[in-house]
């Protein structure tokens, strides 16, 4: 017996070193191949952070900030949830105001404040968030901010008049949701709009945030998470690669899965809307979203422009490579759209506002 038990042991002996082995080997194949991907990533991010810089720069490159002008009075706006700047014309022709908001690269869209300064328009250029008194990330971004806003147009806006809003991107679906909420706005226009209201972009947490909230609650919001993993899987491997990193299938995924309270609904609004979208839009939907928001009043008005993408160039053939595959449109597509946009905005506004 004792020596059937000795052989035992022996032969349990050798399995387990037979094992070890095989770990080991398996280990050391894995290493290999951990490294293997390392360096193609490696390979992969210098190649395209020189074929594609624009991936590196990002979309805040093409948006200007302003720099003022000789007719031009630019005061800044400082409250305890607002940041801005309040900028008149030398003469002002149009009665009421116009407040512009940038979008998810934060900024207040100065240059296409300082346009219609230019034509005119008293103007408040904002940021929504990202200064100091707001949130700091594109989350949890609280819609009565408004609220100061409109108590800053009561007392220093030079006489009555309509209340236009204009926002691009994320800050056309921040204006949009003013106006579904009954904020004091008159009338909206929204570059590259969403029909829905979606996920906060600050991810440092394990809880998914909603961009922004109303009364102290979350607005609700088409989920990243809920969305396709194959998009966010796609969109994980460009961002480690360098690749220029297309938005556009998870933003439609996740408006696929979200709930119908998810969808902004501009059907009682009474004013106007004024919509611009880019069919080849590579960031979100726009184009689509335009459509559905369209399709809610007959005092919503869309305009789509086939060859566009997310941001409308007048030179997008002095961008550096990539703008391409993270925006959409071609240059000639874009500058087309950049041309009638501004044109149809001044003409809506001339009929919004009239003249003094």
């Amino acid at each position: 017996m004792r020596r059937f038990f000795h052989g035992c042991e022996r032969c349990v002996g050798r399995n387990v070193v037979k094992a070890l082995k095989v770990l080991g080997k398996a280990l050391v194949a894995l290493l290999v191949v951990l490294v293997l991907l390392a360096a193609v990533i490696v390979g992969l991010r210098a190649y395209n952070r020189h074929t594609y810089p624009f991936a590196s720069v990002g979309s805040s490159s093409v948006v200007g900030e302003g720099d003022g002008g000789a007719s031009l009075s630019v005061a800044p706006i400082h409250g305890d949830q607002i940041e801005g700047f309040h900028i008149t014309p030398e003469r002002k022709v149009h009665p009421g105001v116009v407040v512009v908001y940038g979008g998810s690269e934060g900024g207040a869209d100065r240059s296409r404040a300082e346009w219609l300064v230019s034509e005119g328009y008293e103007v408040l250029s904002m940021y929504f968030f990202g200064q100091e008194g707001q949130r700091q990330g594109l989350a949890e971004v609280p819609l009565e901010q408004f609220d100061e806003v409109s108590t800053l147009i009561d007392a220093t806006v030079d006489g009555d008049g309509p209340v236009t809003v204009v926002g691009t991107s994320k800050g056309a679906e921040f204006v949009e949701l003013l106006a579904a909420k009954g904020f004091r706005v008159d009338n909206v226009v929204a570059f590259v709009p969403a029909s829905y209201s979606y996920s906060g972009l600050v991810f440092q947490q394990a809880e998914e945030l909603p961009s922004f909230t109303y009364k102290g609650e979350a607005v609700p919001f088409a989920s990243f998470r809920a969305g396709s993993m194959a998009a966010g899987a796609k969109q994980m491997w460009d961002m480690v690669t360098g690749y220029p990193v297309s938005y556009r299938a998870t933003y439609e995924s996740a408006a696929e899965a979200a709930p119908d309270e998810a969808r902004i609904d501009l059907a009682h609004f009474g004013g106007n809307v004024l919509l611009f979208g880019g069919e080849d839009d590579q960031l979100w939907q726009s184009a689509d979203a335009a459509r559905e928001l369209e399709a809610q009043g007959e005092r919503v008005e869309a305009h789509v422009y086939p060859d566009a993408g997310h941001v409308f160039f007048a030179h997008a053939e002095e961008l550096p490579d990539g703008w391409q595959i993270m925006l959409g449109g071609t240059p000639e597509g874009n500058r087309a759209a950049y041309e009638d946009s501004r044109a149809v905005l001044l003409e809506r506004l001339d009929q919004w506002h009239g003249r003094q």
